[in-house]
């Protein structure tokens, strides 16, 4: 049977749509909401119009990059000791994690940590969560994922329809301060998140197109947004995010995210640049299983063939300042055995299983 696209958030994208938030909130009769962002977001225009057009709310703002579970219990507190009955997400990826798992702990006396033992969120629990993106790469307001640090020091997605917002408003404006690191890293992440979604095994026509056109869009735009942005190149790489969230939201990300969580701990790579630094190699060895798909993917590119394919994303990663070798970002060799380690999680989405030996041939050929 096929699989069936099935996406319950309501999307408004494109410019001042910022602006729609307030009549959303009328519609879903919200009160009081936690609205949970990062200090950035605080010293801006836009929030001094939520100050004006929202009466009472409460304020979370203390999201670090690669949050935390402890982080995510703290701001849950926020939300029950001021009896908030919505939660308004507004960052990047890190606050749309916290966010979304936040506005599923209402009433809740457990740490979320609990869900990853045993997901239990019933409807008293859960309030309503609006999301919107200050950001152009994880395209986390469109899926029912969120990754936090655990109190072990693990990194680990979980995921539950419960998460998905019930508004995602992307309005291009709010990317515009962003600065060239993190255009470059949170581009790089739209980019490998829509090639991942395209190869995924679980992908469908609708998911193929969504991430066809997420790749062609950050392929084409991020350079310039990087190195000299406008307003159109802004609202491509947003459009870019959104569609990588289409696809991926419904079929999952692969290997390269899943080695990425080790090249984040131990070396502090940013989340895009930690996928990206892999991506060339598993085009190559999923083309081993999966031909015609990653031969898509090099097309889409402007590429014939895989290793033409491969230079090319080398050369899109280079260009933004991406690393593509490990010696760039200090990894040595006696570091092999523990991130093998942290390779070795099978995704079902993956085009093909990977082996201890596999990981460690990747390691020594992007060295």
């Amino acid at each position: 049977m096929a699989r069936k696209y099935s996406l319950p958030t309501k999307v408004i994208f494109g410019e001042k749509s910022f602006q729609q938030l307030f009549s959303e909130l009328s519609v879903a009769q919200v009160k009081k909401p936690l609205i949970i962002c990062g200090n950035h977001f605080i010293n801006s225009f836009k929030f001094r119009d939520i100050e004006e057009k929202i009466p009472v709310f409460e304020l979370f703002s203390g999201v670090e990059e690669n949050p935390s579970t402890a982080t995510a219990d703290a701001a849950a507190k926020v939300l029950n000791e001021g009896g908030c009955d919505a939660v308004i997400g507004i960052g990047g990826g890190s606050a749309m994690d916290v966010a979304k798992v936040v506005a599923c702990m209402k009433g809740c006396g457990k740490s979320c940590e609990s869900f990853y033992r045993q997901i239990k969120i019933t409807g008293k629990n859960r309030v309503p969560f609006f999301a919107l993106p200050t950001t152009s790469g994880s395209g986390s307001e469109v899926t029912k994922y969120s990754v936090l640090t655990l109190l072990s020091g693990e990194k680990k997605s979980i995921s539950d329809n419960k998460f998905y917002a019930r508004v995602a408003l992307v309005d291009p404006e709010l990317t515009y301060t962003m600065s060239p690191e993190v255009t470059a890293s949170c581009g790089v992440d739209a980019f490998c998140q829509a090639i991942e979604a395209y190869w995924a095994g679980t992908a469908t026509t609708e998911t193929g197109r969504y991430a066809a056109e997420a790749i062609q869009l950050a392929y084409h735009n991020l350079f310039k947004a990087v190195n000299d942005p406008d307003k159109q190149v802004r609202q491509n790489m947003s459009l870019a995010s959104l569609r990588s969230g289409q696809a991926f939201g419904q079929t999952g990300t692969t290997a390269p995210h899943g080695c990425s969580y080790a090249f984040t701990k131990y070396y502090g790579l940013p989340h895009g640049f930690a996928v990206g630094i892999t991506l060339p190699w598993f085009l190559g060895f999923y083309a081993e299983k999966r031909g015609k798909k990653c031969l898509e993917i090099c097309n889409i590119l402007g590429a014939k063939t895989i290793p033409e394919g491969k230079e090319k994303i080398i050369g899109f990663l280079a260009s933004v300042g991406a690393p593509t070798r490990l010696d760039e970002i200090g990894c040595p060799r006696s570091d092999f055995p523990k991130i093998i380690e942290m390779c070795m999680g099978q995704r079902p989405q993956n085009p093909r299983g990977h082996s201890r030996g596999d990981i460690e041939r990747m390691l020594n050929e992007i060295y």
